[in-house]
């Protein structure tokens, strides 16, 4: 029994060790990224055109109230040493979006970002929506509900106002006993808060956003 569980831990190391590259050649060439701040989908909100995006792929739930300054402000510590991203505070951001709103009366979502991308003289806009996250009922040990996070995010490029790269997450912790596959994503042998998973789901993302190395 001890000598199956150790060739399977072996077989899931090995196979995500040779992952295939992302291949950058697809990719526009991009000096400036702005980064935007995550944004919740709120319960009732009215659909649009980002979110139908992500139908069928992301199941919306639960979302506390500091997710999104949560999710933006891990998102901001992976990128803040890499000099082809603006990262903009909240209160920039939501002048902005106050600006192109009350210039671009019925724009759509991606010209919206464009246009503040246009305006922080950006080639391209990341911007990310929190879908679901719900915190752990329990201990590290012993839970009554896990964790659930579930967020995507688009690069949309300024000159054209088209989404370049999508990616996104959606995780509701499982016990290893049902998917010892997930080891590598909880990183241990215990139940994550949602900052944890969240943190984790972030660097999974980033690994196939071609503008950033991520070891």
């Amino acid at each position: 029994m001890k000598k199956s569980y150790l060739l399977l831990i072996s077989f899931i190391f090995l196979t995500t060790a040779c992952s295939k590259p992302r291949d950058l050649t697809i990719y526009p060439p991009l000096k400036k990224i702005a980064v935007l701040p995550f944004e919740p989908v709120c319960p009732g909100q009215k659909e649009d055109e980002i979110t139908c995006a992500f139908a069928g792929k992301i199941i919306p739930g639960e979302v506390a109230t500091e997710a999104a300054s949560i999710l933006t402000e891990l998102l901001y510590q992976k990128l803040a040493r890499d000099s082809h991203f603006i990262l903009v505070p909240e209160d920039e951001a939501l002048s902005l979006w106050a600006e192109v709103l009350s210039e671009y009366t019925g724009a759509s979502a991606y010209k919206l970002i464009a246009e503040i991308g246009k305006r922080l003289g950006a080639e391209a806009v990341l911007y990310g929506k929190v879908f679901r996250y719900r915190e752990r009922e329990g201990s590290g040990f012993s839970v009554v509900k896990p964790a659930s996070v579930a967020f995507a995010l688009i690069l949309v490029r300024v000159s054209d106002a088209r989404v370049i790269w999508r990616g996104w997450f959606d995780e509701t912790q499982k016990p290893l006993s049902e998917n010892v596959l997930s080891l590598k994503l909880y990183g241990q042998i215990r139940w994550l808060t949602a900052r944890e998973l969240a943190e984790r789901g972030l660097q999974k993302v980033l690994r196939e956003f071609p503008y950033l190395k991520v070891s």
